[in-house]
């Protein structure tokens, strides 16, 4: 049966999607080192691996490749960037293993790395309070019953946000938080959040607004300990959903790795508690009231001066967490001494 040379929109949409998610994992099991430097990459394996045509293979490899992810080599197909110079290519049989296919998506249709992510990342937040930490790929791995790849692919993945750290010839380290590192990451913030949060202002709607402050005016209502979730979720309407649309994506990258005042807020409520704080929740709501009024200059600047209000007290609550006792962490985490 013949077909016309001009695809449905559905076609065209499932071509795209298809493309893309094979360049997306070739792109992940090369930087987890699934797939080494200087290894060959050839179309057709490729293509019976993901069962899929040469042609989206090609356009996926040729995505890699303006990425710098593989290179030509001799006008016959790619390899792997990163070989030291001299060194001969390696050629061998693939498989869905070295893809990360055979696991990476579970049963229930997730992504592995989707449903750890989560869990491991609230477990180095634990662990960055109380020391210097080596995180184990293959311990990681084991406790999540996936291979040392998708642990690795988790592993990138928070090195992105600024909680673990790894260079080429490291480990992967995770902690200490230091008195100099959060004010590094409130200095950057001061720096940038006020300007996110003026272009951002004109985006939010009036009825966000005025849930955001109903959650502040509740917080100042309760007595006690109050949740950590509650914070959180405060924390999280001033710092991420009002300056979520701003569209410029290297600022709001720097911004999402310098979180580290959040996290030893989010610790103390966790390990101290935080009872009522007229005064940070008096900042929240200037802010806020001056976002809806459409006032957004004079919230920016209300904005700075929360951020430089909150630097000193951050600090204070890293004083207090760096005399608990250390907890019990995650058994993929090894204390540096």
């Amino acid at each position: 049966m013949q077909t016309s040379g001009l695809e449905s929109p559905e076609q065209k949409n499932a071509g795209v999607a298809l493309y893309r998610h094979c360049a997306l994992q070739i792109a992940s099991a090369i930087r987890t080192g699934a797939l080494e430097p200087g290894l060959i990459l050839l179309e057709g394996p490729i293509s019976s691996v993901f069962q899929t045509s040469r042609a989206t293979v090609r356009k996926a490899m040729g995505t890699l490749a303006d990425e710098g992810l593989i290179e030509r080599f001799d006008g016959r197909g790619f390899a792997v960037a990163g070989r030291p110079d001299g060194s001969p290519l390696t050629k061998r049989r693939l498989s869905g293993q070295d893809f990360m296919l055979d696991e990476a998506v579970r049963p229930d249709g997730k992504p592995a790395a989707d449903q750890m992510i989560a869990s491991v990342e609230a477990a180095l937040m634990v662990a960055i309070a109380f020391g210097h930490y080596r995180v184990d790929e293959q311990r990681l791995g084991d406790s999540f019953g996936v291979s040392r790849p998708v642990a690795r692919e988790v592993l990138w993945r928070l090195r992105e946000s600024g909680l673990v750290e790894k260079n080429l010839h490291s480990s992967w380290l995770v902690g200490p938080v230091t008195a100099q590192a959060i004010a590094q990451d409130r200095e950057v913030r001061m720096l940038l959040e006020p300007h996110v949060l003026k272009q951002s202002a004109p985006h939010l709607r009036h009825e966000e607004l005025a849930a955001m402050r109903k959650a502040v005016s509740g917080a100042m209502a309760m007595e006690g300990k109050i949740p950590r979730d509650v914070i959180e979720g405060i924390e999280r309407d001033l710092h991420v959903s009002c300056l979520r649309h701003f569209d410029n994506k290297r600022m709001s990258q720097i911004l999402h790795g310098c979180r580290l005042p959040m996290i030893v807020d989010a610790l103390f409520a966790q390990f101290i508690g935080i009872y009522r704080d007229e005064s940070t929740f008096a900042e929240h709501l200037e802010i806020i009231d001056r976002l809806l009024a459409g006032a957004f200059e004079d919230a920016a600047a209300s904005h700075a001066a929360h951020l430089h209000n909150e630097g000193r007290r951050t600090l204070d609550r890293l004083k207090v967490l760096s005399v608990l006792p250390e907890p019990e962490v995650a058994p993929y985490l090894q204390r540096i001494v």
